[in-house]
């Protein structure tokens, strides 16, 4: 239906088409859904006359969404949006939703307002949806006017509580016959406001220049200088008021006039002073160890610690004690800075004796040779005594050590060892020869071989003779390039991760690995990680190759038998990658070798002997030099020179029992016999 402000005040008018209007002659459907119409535009009417878009209160709606109960204004709209207002919000996806002002608080520039809304949120895509406040009573009988200033001044509409709140407290009213209570309000303007509002003109204001008469002022404070002819300003007191109050000036100018006639005279043993006392200060100094002090009206002189008493304990420092005029007494060794003496490396306290003296030698170098008469016991002797102080000197302390292990006479042990020629052939003992050259006992060797035990053979260069020795590096380069099988525990079936997918507890193509397992990887994503592996114990990380199989050299041609698993038991798979690359940068690539279902064989024939069949190379079973062999059978184009004979046709050959050619003669002549015999 159209909306109320289209109605027509003439109710003739109103005649639309339903639902929009009441034309003559309306069905009964018509008539309810006018009537329907009608009652949603007044109730639309009812809730917007309520309502009011107040935003910042710059005349836009200039809400933002803070949260899904929540919005901010950017100005303190505090007064506006208080607590318990009705609110209605509106948004794109919000759709039209109810509630009222549960919190409102300004921080600067915002304020905050949140709501307990009636049902539904403010959606996240509404930034900024539309408010509109009402008033804080559910469907107030009229309209209510909400406008601080009363702008619009209308004769009907009644002002919002808050509206006549403002009004009153912020604008300028006049009131006439009415008593202030001064001890609750403020009074405030202008002293010829309050002039002109009194009777008379006696308001005094605190800036103004005002003349006081007959005032008393108590405990004043005067803050400027003070004129008048109650100061009195004469610098020898002559006037002598009683009073009068002196300026500070005059005061200081009597008492100066009175203390510059005075000086005070001080005569001394080494001159004399005189102190102008109203210019100068007096000062009573000390000489060396005599200081000064004063307390109150009393200057006391007094010697310092520097001097020395007759009955004080000082020390003296840079004196000279003349020993002939006085007598020094009770002097102990420990206050002397030498309190002993020193005789070859012995030392003894003053006052005290030593009759057995330990002296030094070392400290004896000057001695007069007579002078060092005695006897020297072994303790008395330092240990270590240097071997060029023995004899004449010419034995070193290394050559004395060469003495420590001779358990006998050394020159009897010398004579006793016999002269050793090159060959040793004169040496009496063989064995005690090696020993003492540092040799291995070796076997009585026959003339045709070398038997050695517990040793080994080095310096064997490489063999040029068939029967020549070999050293070990010549035999491994010889069979760097011979393979031999390796057994698998198992082997891979898809990609597996090296670093955590080797462990033990893992599980390779249905085999729980175990530490040190070997394993085939033969299917990584990058075919360099090929090759075999061993696994680690659980949570160890990443596997490594297995030594034995970590170079190109060791792959290369290999064959590794795979032991276990679901679908690579007992599988044979050849490294087919020579070794002219590097471990990590050459593709690793493993085929399978047996057991195989398909395969081609190449210029060959097949010949039968016994149960056997054998393969030769001499002539080539098909002119395309070319044979399929599947499992258990061979093709019939292939059997035999002509091969129009066909599979089915040969399959005609299961069941006969003998000779083909022989069944069919006597069969023949049988038919014959019977046909002979029916035609007679």
């Amino acid at each position: 239906m159209s909306k109320v402000k289209t109605w027509s005040t003439t109710a003739a008018s109103n005649n639309a088409a339903s639902p929009d209007g009441w034309p003559e002659n309306m069905p009964p459907s018509g008539v309810n859904n006018s009537a329907r119409e009608m009652m949603a535009e007044i109730r639309e009417v009812w809730n917007d006359k309520e309502w009011f878009e107040l935003g910042s209160g710059s005349g836009t709606s200039d809400a933002t969404r803070a949260s899904t109960t929540s919005i901010t204004i950017a100005a303190d709209v505090t007064s506006s949006y208080h607590v318990g207002r009705r609110v209605k919000i509106y948004g794109a996806n919000t759709g039209t939703i109810y509630g009222k002002i549960a919190t409102s608080a300004y921080s600067a520039p915002n304020t905050t307002v949140s709501f307990t809304l009636d049902s539904g949120t403010i959606h996240s895509s509404d930034t900024t949806p539309r408010v509109w406040v009402g008033s804080t009573y559910v469907g107030p009988a009229t309209p209510v006017v909400d406008e601080d200033a009363m702008g619009s001044d209308s004769a009907v509409l009644p002002p919002s509580q808050q509206s006549v709140k403002a009004f009153v407290t912020s604008g300028t009213v006049t009131q006439s016959n009415k008593s202030i209570a001064l001890g609750s309000n403020t009074v405030t303007g202008t002293t010829a406001q309050f002039n002109t509002a009194l009777t008379d003109n006696d308001f005094a204001t605190l800036a103004g220049s005002e003349t006081l008469t007959n005032k008393t002022l108590t405990s004043p404070v005067l803050n400027t200088g003070i004129s008048g002819t109650a100061l009195q300003d004469d610098d020898n007191f002559s006037s002598a008021s009683a009073s009068k109050v002196a300026s500070s000036e005059s005061i200081k100018a009597y008492v100066d006039s009175q203390v510059t006639a005075q000086d005070l005279d001080i005569t001394t043993d080494s001159g004399n002073i005189d102190i102008d006392l109203d210019s100068e200060s007096l000062t009573l100094t000390g000489g060396t160890g005599i200081d000064t002090s004063a307390t109150g009206s009393t200057v006391t002189h007094a010697i310092d610690s520097t001097v020395v008493t007759k009955t004080g304990t000082q020390t003296l420092t840079n004196k000279t004690i003349n020993a002939s005029n006085n007598t020094l007494s009770n002097i102990g060794n420990s206050a002397l800075s030498n309190s002993s003496v020193n005789f070859g490396g012995v030392s003894v306290s003053l006052g005290a004796s030593d009759t057995t003296p330990a002296f030094d030698l070392s400290d004896a170098t000057s001695y007069p040779t007579s002078s060092l008469t005695g006897t020297i016991s072994n303790a008395q002797v330092a240990s270590g005594v240097d071997a060029a102080k023995i004899a004449d000197g010419s034995v070193s302390n290394t050559e004395f050590q060469y003495i420590s292990t001779l358990s006998s006479n050394a020159q009897t042990q010398l004579t006793g060892k016999l002269t050793a020629s090159n060959n040793l052939s004169d040496v009496a003992a063989a064995s005690t020869a090696r020993t003492n050259l540092g040799l291995g006992t070796i076997a009585t060797q026959a003339s045709n071989n070398v038997s050695i035990s517990g040793g080994g053979i080095t310096g064997i260069s490489n063999p040029s003779n068939n029967l020549d020795v070999s050293n070990k590096q010549y035999v491994d380069n010889a069979i760097a390039g011979l393979r031999n099988r390796t057994v698998a525990d198992c082997a891979s079936t898809a990609n597996v991760n090296i670093s955590n997918a080797l462990e033990a507890g893992d599980s390779i193509d249905g085999v729980t690995l175990t530490e040190g397992m070997r394993v085939l990887l033969k299917d990584q994503s990058t075919a360099t990680e090929n090759g075999l592996y061993l696994a680690v114990a659980s949570s160890a990380g990443a596997a490594s190759r297995d030594p034995e199989h970590d170079t190109l050299d060791e792959l290369s041609g290999g064959m590794i038998v795979v032991n276990q698993g679901s679908a690579n038991n007992d599988k044979i798979f050849l490294c087919t990658t020579d070794n002219s690359g590097s471990i990590g940068s050459t593709n690793i690539t493993y085929t399978q070798v047996t057991p195989s279902n398909t395969g081609t064989v190449t210029s060959v024939t097949l010949g039968q002997s016994g149960s056997e069949f054998t393969i030769g190379g001499t002539n080539p079973i098909t002119s395309s030099g070319t044979v399929t062999i599947d499992v258990n059978r061979i093709a019939a184009t292939k059997i035999g020179a002509d091969t129009s004979v066909s599979n089915t046709e040969f399959g005609y050959l299961a069941n006969v029992s003998s000779d083909i050619q022989t069944q069919i003669d006597n069969k023949a002549g049988a038919g014959f016999a019977v046909a002979m015999a029916i035609a007679l």
